[in-house]
């Protein structure tokens, strides 16, 4: 009987000490989101849990910042706090969410960026370089419209960096190089479909003719074509976006759209999953891992469906 119990007893502690190794061993990734209502954001977190799930003995844990940098800087404070053993960021603001990464910095803590970069702190950033996209989409326009033609820009959040950088490439790729062609306006949409669509409406009433809308993402560009539709104006206007979200390309596939600029969010999350356990395990990288764009068409938007 006193066997029997010394037995069971050394049992126990052996799957005690058993589960406090197991304990120890797992590596817990903090991700805080931009905003989980930002679709292509929304499904490059998405991914991320998925590639995550396949590893054994790996936490995240998951916030959405809301389009709030103050409170994207709150989330990595308690990350900090909790001790984690990485963060991963797709930042509200280039330029706000620097002390945050320094502040992990100093922690002791790798971070990676997702999309969009930080100005200050040692991170690596894992996306892709948004002048590209711009240029992308300036080349595109630059090559298909017609002399004279007349567009509309739908800008993102005025004030982030990515904003700025797709605005550039673009103009440096079309209108720098194409003098005829005239913009008539530009406003920003806050990358968000609804307020495409409304600014589009506008721009239905005060302009008789334009020949596209170049929009800084999908989402915007998608509510244009839901106002064009509504008035009857879709038919020969160019309209581009950035993302290349599942709506885009359907919408390029079936001709309302005439291209976007895939950003490819199941190889952004996997590459930004694999460079923070790198990171995790103290392996020297690159400031900088580039997940290339590709430009969209409807002559190969069945290559690029679903990814």
């Amino acid at each position: 009987m006193a066997r029997n119990i010394m037995i069971s007893a050394l049992l126990a502690l052996l799957c005690w000490t058993a589960g406090m190794a197991g304990a120890a061993e797992k590596t817990v990734i903090a991700y805080s989101n931009i905003a989980d209502s930002d679709v292509f954001c929304l499904k490059i977190k998405e991914q991320f849990a998925k590639f995550a799930a396949e590893v054994p003995n790996v936490e995240v844990l998951f916030t959405d910042a809301l389009l709030d940098n103050m409170k994207q800087i709150d989330q990595v404070d308690n990350f900090i706090v909790q001790g984690v053993d990485g963060i991963v960021l797709v930042p509200v603001d280039f330029a706000g969410i620097t002390p945050a990464v320094e502040k992990a910095n100093d922690a002791g803590i790798p971070v990676v960026c997702l999309v969009i970069a930080s100005e200050g702190g040692e991170y690596t950033y894992v996306g892709s370089p948004n002048l590209e996209a711009g240029k992308l989409q300036g080349d595109f326009m630059r090559e298909n419209l017609p002399p004279n033609a007349k567009i509309l820009y739908l800008q993102g959040t005025l004030g982030l960096n990515h904003t700025h950088q797709r605005w550039d490439g673009f103009k440096a790729a079309c209108l720098d190089q194409r003098p005829d062609i005239e913009l008539l306006s530009a406003q920003s949409g806050n990358f968000e479909r609804d307020q495409g669509m409304k600014i589009t409406e506008d721009w239905i009433q005060s302009f008789p003719h334009f020949d596209a809308i170049v929009s800084a993402n999908d989402q915007m560009a998608l509510g244009a074509i839901q106002a064009l539709t509504v008035a009857g104006r879709l038919d020969g206007v160019l309209i581009t976006g950035v993302d290349g979200v599942d709506d885009a390309m359907e919408h390029v596939k079936e001709g309302k759209m005439s291209q976007t600029i895939l950003y490819n969010a199941p190889d952004v999350a996997k590459t930004g999953f694999d460079v923070i356990m790198k990171r995790i395990a103290g392996e020297e990288l690159p400031q900088e891992v580039f997940v290339p764009f590709v430009s969209v068409t409807k002559e190969n938007v069945d290559q690029y469906m679903n990814k």
